[in-house]
């Protein structure tokens, strides 16, 4: 029998990066460092992480608040005080045994059900967490310790209208089209300037080509006309195009 029950909630999907590339220990100590990353965080910003509905997933979690967490504290607050864990732990770590992550946060439908939650917030925050050129900006800028990603709601809500300590300009606005998702987002590196994450919006998303009929930047629009008999151009403009 299908649920009635219905909420909205703040959902957070988070990853490390680099985890099946390790040994058995290696897995170890970053579960270990990715609880205490996200547990530190919570206590720095003044939130309580034993009331999240959280979905374990080794080198990452999927996570619903509750309404108790307000959402600028977590956009926020807690957001630098992950960063600021990284940059801690990190300073003492050869480049290759450092600690990354990435982090998604989305808004919108998210109830329990009869094996976990379901609801399109879900289906966003894991969706935009799990973007390859979001993976790509640890490959290609190794400085950056964490990569946040906001839907366009917790965007506008929170950052736009003025409840956090960001400015709109801090973040670098992309489309995202990973799997079945298509939709803008919104990508904070606090060790990397906007501007050079600007690759990631005029790139691709996917080898497969425009969703939901986007046309991408390699596709270009011809009209073929062809004319039987005399045609009478002399008001006619033609456009030649060298390719």
């Amino acid at each position: 029998m299908e649920s009635d029950y219905f909420q909205r909630a703040l959902v957070m999907s988070s990853d490390l990066r680099g985890y099946g590339q390790g040994n058995d220990k290696r897995h170890e100590t970053m579960q270990r460092n990715f609880i205490d990353l996200h547990t530190a965080a919570a206590t720095e910003a003044g939130l309580n992480r034993e009331e999240w509905a959280i979905q374990p997933e080794g080198d990452g979690e999927l996570a619903v608040l509750p309404a108790s967490e307000p959402e600028p504290l977590v956009v926020d607050q807690y957001m630098r005080a992950l960063h600021q864990g990284l940059v801690h732990r990190n300073d003492a770590l050869a480049p290759e045994g450092r600690f990354r992550l990435r982090v998604a946060l989305a808004f919108g439908t998210a109830y329990p059900c009869v094996n976990g939650y379901a609801g399109q917030a879900l289906v966003e925050a894991s969706r935009l967490v799990s973007w390859k050129p979001l993976k790509q900006i640890f490959n290609e800028r190794e400085k950056a310790n964490l990569v946040l990603i906001l839907s366009q709601r917790v965007f506008e809500d929170v950052v736009l209208q003025g409840h956090t300590s960001y400015r709109d300009t801090d973040f670098r606005r992309v489309v995202v089209r990973e799997k079945e998702y298509s939709g803008p987002a919104w990508i904070w590196t606090p060790e990397l300037d906007p501007e050079t994450l600007k690759c990631l919006s005029e790139s691709p998303e996917t080898a497969d080509g425009p969703r939901n009929g986007g046309i991408s930047v390699s596709q270009r629009a011809e009209v073929i006309t062809n004319m039987n008999g005399p045609v009478d151009a002399r008001r006619a403009n033609f456009g030649i195009s060298r390719t």
